[in-house]
């Protein structure tokens, strides 16, 4: 898909194969693209479309890089999916690539994205200058909805921590589910981590090289989005510590409970030692056992074996000391 994105034009052009050179393009988002779409975006732009290949590359100097009046932007990680993208896919980071100029953005993306959805939307609220008003646009919008889904994870530890810590006794399946959810979480946390060092690079590279055709406005507004980036780092950490924490303690709570199981064991084992010691010594020597004429005796005796069986594994059981209980 091409959408093109014009001066002076609040809605964006979804380009088809029948349609004209557009006469002041200043944001041309190639999303999954074809061959035809990235010729056309090149020609339009006068830029070389970087693959796949290039833009997934990890190493500083392919993903961050000037060539003539361009810079080439790229964040390996990107994990700002539409969560409501089918399959599975709302979860599976991509890369995304970010040439600009003087007088115009291209951006390469391979998945749906809710901030470049925001991003475009904002045609309708301001009125773009130069490319450079469009890249700022871009990145603030990244970081914005990073920032919410940041505040989404705090609230999720939140009602998390309340689960963990409760007056009621939580069984070892129970404290296992706030595990699975801690790593959920985790999860969630490393692929907005991963996104927000690549935006971080790619502030830092702007702010540094500060080409001509950027305006002091745009500076200001990534010093801005700079200094919210650091601020998000250190609210990471503090996530991160809290997720560390909860983990510790879900461990924490069933090795307590595996300890309670293992002192009610050894107490069951050391009490009945004296009642086997005697039997040991007495044996079942004695002249008079009334059993032994009965005859229901042997059927009985069998019984009561299983029945010795039958009631500690019905007893644990009940206490919630068998595995998946």
């Amino acid at each position: 898909m091409l959408i093109i994105h014009e001066h002076g034009q609040r809605q964006p052009i979804r380009w088809t194969a029948d349609m004209g050179r557009p006469k002041a393009p200043i944001w041309v988002d190639l999303f999954d693209p074809s061959e035809d779409e990235k010729k056309c975006a090149a020609d339009i732009s006068g830029l070389r479309i970087p693959e796949r290949a290039d833009v997934d590359n990890l190493a500083l100097s392919s993903r961050i890089r000037t060539d003539d009046d361009a810079m080439y932007l790229s964040i390996p990680y990107f994990a700002d999916v539409d969560p409501d993208a089918p399959n599975g896919t709302g979860h599976r980071p991509s890369p995304v690539g970010i040439v600009v100029t003087g007088h115009v953005l291209m951006t390469l993306r391979f998945q749906t994205s809710p901030a470049f959805d925001l991003a475009a939307q904002s045609c309708d609220e301001q009125h773009w200058d130069s490319s450079a008003d469009v890249l700022a646009t871009l990145i603030e919008a990244i970081v914005n909805l990073a920032a919410r889904r940041m505040e989404d994870v705090s609230a999720d530890l939140k009602q998390l921590s309340d689960r963990v810590f409760t007056t009621e006794r939580l069984g070892t399946p129970a404290l296992r589910d706030c595990m699975l959810e801690v790593g959920r979480l985790e999860g969630e946390q490393a692929r907005n981590r991963s996104s927000m060092l690549g935006v971080q690079r790619i502030v830092s590279f702007v702010r540094a090289k500060q080409p001509e055709w950027m305006s002091d406005q745009v500076e200001v507004r990534l010093r801005v989005v700079d200094h919210d980036l650091r601020t998000l780092d250190e609210f990471d950490d503090q996530l991160t510590n809290k997720l560390q924490f909860l983990l510790d303690a879900s461990l924490g709570f069933i090795s307590t409970d595996q300890n309670h199981v293992m002192k009610v064991l050894t107490v069951t084992s050391v009490a009945t030692i004296p009642p086997v010691i005697l039997a040991g010594v007495w044996g079942m020597n004695f002249k008079h056992m009334p059993e032994l004429d009965w005859t229901f005796g042997y059927p009985m005796a069998i019984g009561a074996i299983l029945l010795s069986i039958l009631l500690p594994v019905l007893f644990f059981k009940w206490r919630g000391w068998l595995e998946g209980d």
